[in-house]
């Protein structure tokens, strides 16, 4: 009996000592978090890398883009090594898994709301697996591409002849639509319509409209046009503000690429020869 009440006693306390780790671990990792987005509004640099990997990860969470983006700044496909196995690849050599933070189950505040817990998950970039089975992220050719960003939008776009290149388009508030100049480069015409369809869609700031279309160039393997400064009144916010600030850009963003990827896969089954 006391041999067995030890075992008992033994597995008990490597169940609270695995517990235990596992806690401190995501404790870190929310420590880190802070700090990702503290330098994402405060350094130029960590932005833009930031930006790049949500538009190739797409509606990743903010956070989890954060952390890919720190030690893996190409990342553009994010899987478990049981998902890439089971894709038919394997994880290289040497390779160390990207740390993020997964849901894990919901429970019950003592207000009767809901709330998710989250836990640590290790995840490997595709850059860092091999195997037969290629996984290439469908690019669209850039008049899809401007397609399907001008379709079923919140609001109307329109050729002006009173909008300047320079400025390529302008939301207009009183009209509410979006207009255009004429004689865009494509690319450019890209950006600046998706510019001004996320202050169409609520954003009134235009560092946070660049960002926002940024991302979504990204995306769409679009040349983007990436700040060369944090304005000083980003730079400047507590880690709360920016973490409001980044969600925002985060949500319009991920908005956007969702209508867009929706008229795409439409025009897609269009075009597709009937079986």
């Amino acid at each position: 009996m006391e041999e067995r009440s030890h075992e008992q006693s033994q597995q008990e306390f490597d169940a609270a000592a695995w517990a235990a780790a596992k806690k401190q671990e995501r404790e870190m990792l929310y420590t880190k978090v802070d700090e990702l987005v503290d330098e994402a509004l405060s350094d130029v640099n960590a932005l833009n890398a930031y930006l790049s990997v949500q538009g190739r990860l797409g509606k990743a969470s903010m956070i989890n883009s954060l952390l890919a983006a720190e030690n893996h700044p190409d990342a553009s496909n994010l899987k478990s090594f049981d998902d890439w196995k089971r894709y038919g690849r394997s994880i290289k050599k040497g390779e160390e898994g990207i740390k993020i933070l997964a849901p894990t189950g919901e429970y019950m505040r003592s207000d009767g709301s809901k709330r998710m817990n989250f836990g640590v998950k290790r995840v490997f970039d595709v850059a860092q697996t091999r195997g037969k089975n290629e996984w290439k992220r469908f690019a669209p050719s850039i008049r899809s591409a401007l397609k399907a960003v001008t379709a079923k939008t919140t609001v109307p776009i329109r050729f002006d002849d009173g909008v300047s290149k320079s400025i390529g388009a302008l939301y207009s508030n009183d009209g509410n639509s979006i207009l255009v100049a004429r004689d865009m480069d494509n690319n450019d015409l890209f950006f600046c319509v998706t510019r001004e369809l996320a202050r169409a869609d609520g954003c009134d700031n235009t560092f946070l409209c660049d960002c926002i279309a940024n991302i979504t160039c990204y995306r769409y393997g679009i040349e983007p046009k990436l700040p060369d400064a944090v304005p000083p009144e980003f730079a400047e916010l507590g880690n709360k503000d920016k973490r409001d600030a980044l969600s925002i850009i985060h949500d319009t963003a991920c908005d956007m690429m969702e209508r867009i990827d929706r008229n795409l896969q439409a025009e897609r089954s269009k075009n597709e020869p009937e079986r």
